[in-house]
């Protein structure tokens, strides 16, 4: 069965043909414009896999900052919670969910706000980060939790905030704040100007730069879980640098480098899935 074609969202398609054309006339309008778009989620459409274990999943609703937000299990036994990423949705785990439910997990996910089947149409990192300890409380923690882009570097700090699980599996996540802004920037053709409001706009309104939310500034006080960090060459949205910088700030953390899976694809790989499965089993991987 093949994939269908997964399409752009149009908004984003627009914003990116608008945003430097508003930037040129209007500067002060373009800055705020900038901050309002980083934190608008938008929503791709499953692929047909994916619709098949969403037709499969035990689905429950629950709110979150007045909000509902769609969670999913698989199967039966201890529960293992897989985050989304940013523009993500719960069903990009779809390949993980037969093996380890055979190895006896249960699968736990969830449609983050403003992302798949949850309300809403905007949210950031903290909020993920939120509806994690959420479920952690729902679930009595987690066995392991596994993060994907934006979503482990949220585990990361629901593990430091409120030890949420001892295991965690960091997928294709970026560990560099000026990196991500810099991807952002690339993205909707903003100028340096946007940036330099942007990060007066985060500690004016959160009391922190916006460097000290990224996984590389808060993975040294994650002294009490294991990591397991995957990241891919070709990844042309997280460099190669943040696993370098994530093994240099967690040297204790296991590191799994791979080749051509770019961002995404990298959650379809069976080596990926048998050793995120090996990890949470202090085993070896095996490979069918």
């Amino acid at each position: 069965m093949k994939n269908r074609k997964i399409r752009i969202p149009l908004k984003l398609v627009i914003t990116a043909v608008l945003f430097p054309r508003v930037e040129a006339i209007w500067p002060w309008l373009a800055s705020r414009w900038f901050v309002k778009i980083f934190f608008s989620t938008a929503r791709f459409k499953m692929s047909i896999p994916e619709e098949e274990d969403y037709r499969s999943a035990k689905k429950s609703q629950l709110i979150f900052e007045n909000k509902r937000k769609q969670t999913y299990e698989w199967g039966e036994g201890k529960p293992v919670l897989f985050v989304h990423g940013w523009m993500g949705r719960a069903t990009q785990f779809h390949k993980f969910i037969k093996p380890f439910n055979l190895a006896g997990f249960k699968v736990v996910s969830f449609d983050s706000l403003g992302h798949g089947a949850s309300e809403g149409n905007q949210s950031h990192l903290m909020k993920f980060a939120g509806i994690v300890k959420q479920l952690a409380d729902q679930y009595e923690g987690f066995e392991m939790i596994v993060g994907h882009s934006l979503g482990g570097v949220a585990s990361l700090h629901a593990i430091k905030d409120f030890k949420v699980s001892d295991k965690l599996v960091m997928v294709a996540s970026p560990a560099i704040a000026q990196e991500i802004v810099d991807e952002f920037r690339k993205k909707i053709g903003a100028s340096k100007n946007c940036e330099d409001y942007f990060q007066k706009y985060i500690y004016a309104k959160y009391g922190k730069r916006f460097e000290e939310y990224s996984a590389s500034y808060i993975v040294s006080e994650v002294t009490d879980a294991q990591l397991f960090l995957i990241y891919d060459e070709n990844d042309r949205e997280v460099s190669i640098k943040s696993s370098q910088v994530m093994s240099q700030k967690s040297p204790d953390a296991k590191l799994m480098i791979t080749q051509g899976l770019g961002h995404n694809r990298i959650l379809r790989d069976n080596e990926v899935i048998a050793s995120s499965l090996a990890f949470l089993q202090n085993s070896e991987p095996v490979l069918a």
